[in-house]
């Protein structure tokens, strides 16, 4: 079987928010009682790649931010149109750093005061558009190249220490020697900087980026494998940590990168699928309501996609939250098939209903978090997700055989 090749263009751009914008909350840690940034620790940046063949373009675009709603996708989608990106081609990731600007509304001043800044969206909506053009005219013949492995950087799940997710994993294209763009993948929580400082940090993936960009030439995208309960040891530890932990994966990375195969097969192809969720969160429900959530979704149902990529021999899927490792276990094919967290959609955590506590514990300060309920559209939501993806890939299977 031969190599799969296509044509490939990467960029990327600071999206740092400048002070004409107007005041920039600190998404993550202090939902309504959160602080203005005060300072830049390291700059913030979207990371985009553009895959070509035939008459299928794809389009990823990851952004250093706690997350994205569906509307900012069906925005820019619509926006890129025009180059060719069809809704179901693009897909919208963040990496989920917590020292980042509210792009969601949920980490406001008060639990009635949205942090949500309509300045700072329309900049990245209008940078994110023009940043995927550049990346498809810069676009040039490439071959891909993968390789993944199951590693400990130093990861923790405090709610069932025995179930850890380590997928490390690289995906590469190369035009000749010459890299152009890169994805790249782990499972630990970007939540190593300080809840009381409030500075702006892309956290470790944007260290480990930078770092990337610079030994394997191109642009780097970092990619949240299921994140649901995979704590860094050391948490909240500050910037320094959380630097060190960007040259941990940096390094793993590397070391990836002289092990990788090439990817076998000529297969570009992405399906999105719809999905219904279940709202059941009371207080998801009140804020969708009253709009502190800048989202048009309303209760009782939520609606979000799951997409499957499909690039030669490998198999992406994506889901519109952060997922726990029993929500995608036993789906696909051992180290081919890839899950991607905080895609499309930013809709917390999809737990599996076994493992869904009814009287979650809230977080207190000493204390690692286990009540990721409070984060969660329901009990139903993570065995929908489930269901979703496992659809997908046995139509895949079906398609293929």
């Amino acid at each position: 079987m031969s190599q799969f090749s296509s044509k490939v263009g990467a960029t990327n751009r600071k999206i740092t928010p400048t002070p004409e914008m107007g005041p920039v909350y600190h998404a993550g840690y202090k939902m309504g009682e959160a602080g203005q940034f005060t300072g830049v620790i390291d700059d913030i940046f979207l990371r985009c790649l553009t895959i070509e063949k035939g008459k299928t373009r794809v389009a990823i675009v990851s952004f250093d931010l706690i997350g994205l709603f569906s509307d900012f996708t069906k925005e820019l989608a619509g926006r890129l149109k025009p180059h060719g990106i069809k809704r179901e081609n693009l897909l919208v990731a963040t990496t989920h750093t917590h020292a980042g600007p509210d792009s969601m509304g949920l980490w406001g001043p008060s639990l009635d005061q949205s942090g949500y800044n309509e300045k700072y969206a329309e900049f990245l909506l209008k940078e994110s558009a023009e940043a995927v053009e550049e990346a498809i005219k810069s676009a040039r013949p490439a071959e891909a190249w993968f390789s993944y492995e199951e590693k400990n950087l130093g990861v923790a799940n405090y709610r069932r220490p025995g179930e850890l997710n380590l997928a490390l994993w690289l995906l590469l294209f190369k035009a000749g020697d010459r890299h152009i763009g890169s994805l790249m993948s782990y499972t630990a929580q970007p939540e190593l900087t300080p809840r009381d400082d409030d500075k702006i940090s892309s956290d470790y993936p944007g260290e480990a980026c930078r770092l990337l960009d610079d030994r394997l030439g191109g642009i780097t995208l970092f990619m949240l494998g299921s994140c649901g309960g995979m704590e860094p040891e050391g948490c909240e530890k500050g910037y320094d940590v959380a630097h060190s932990y960007g040259r941990k994966l940096a390094d793993a990375i590397t070391n990836l990168s002289r092990s990788v195969q090439p990817v076998e097969g000529d297969r570009l192809e992405i399906t999105m699928a719809p999905v219904e969720l279940p709202i059941e969160n009371q207080g998801f429900q009140l804020m969708m309501e009253s709009g502190v959530i800048r989202t048009s979704q309303r209760p009782p149902i939520g609606y979000a996609t799951v997409s499957m990529l499909e690039i030669g021999d490998i198999t992406i899927l994506t889901l519109p939250g952060e997922s726990f490792p029993g929500v995608t276990a036993g789906i696909g094919k051992k180290g081919r098939t890839l899950f991607v967290n905080q895609v499309n959609d930013s809709l917390g955590y999809f737990i599996p209903p076994d493992q869904f506590n009814p009287e979650p514990k809230e977080w207190a300060e000493g204390h690692h978090f286990t009540g990721h309920e409070l984060e969660s559209l329901g009990r139903e939501s993570g065995g929908v997700i489930r269901r979703a993806l496992l659809n997908l890939t046995n139509k895949a299977s079906e398609g293929h055989s």
